[in-house]
């Protein structure tokens, strides 16, 4: 039996290109996130490890979450080393970007990191609920405008 291996279609070279982190032999960071909707809130659970507050940035903008930061690589490695090195880890700068449901009020996010999971939580506004408006007057009243014409 003969294996034969099929080149990388350009799809995907140009997003192994995309993923690189400029050298570390290692693709670039991409944290991932759960997202549950509930008829109350919308929670985002999102693993970032390594990174720290000052390195994250959440924005949310017309029903738009984004969340970028930076896992940074934590060797510090000088010209001339002589290091061997198998480094399976990822670092590198990421930006997440996640559709939200319409209506979310920004102002209300919460938003906090422990153990290395940035935690959202976002409640869903109060449902719209019919309001009856009451018509008064009755046919039988007519108003009469007086006036001079000139």
């Amino acid at each position: 039996m003969t294996l034969v291996m099929e080149p990388l279609a350009p799809w995907l070279r140009d997003l192994n290109r995309y993923f690189s982190s400029g050298g570390t032999g290692t693709t670039g960071f991409f944290p991932l996130a759960d997202v549950l909707v509930t008829d109350e809130d919308v929670s985002i659970h999102m693993d970032v490890p390594g990174v720290s507050q000052e390195n994250l940035q959440v924005e949310f903008e017309n029903d738009v979450l984004t969340v970028r930061g930076e896992r940074p690589f934590p060797y510090r490695i000088e010209d001339g080393d002589r290091v061997s090195q198998r480094i399976e880890r990822s670092f590198g700068k990421f930006e997440r970007v996640i559709r939200m449901p319409k209506g979310l009020d920004p102002g209300a996010i919460e938003a906090s990191l422990v153990g290395g999971v940035l935690h959202l939580q976002i409640p869903k506004p109060e449902p719209l609920k019919p309001h009856r408006i009451e018509i008064g007057g009755a046919e039988s009243e007519q108003r009469t405008l007086e006036g001079s014409a000139t």
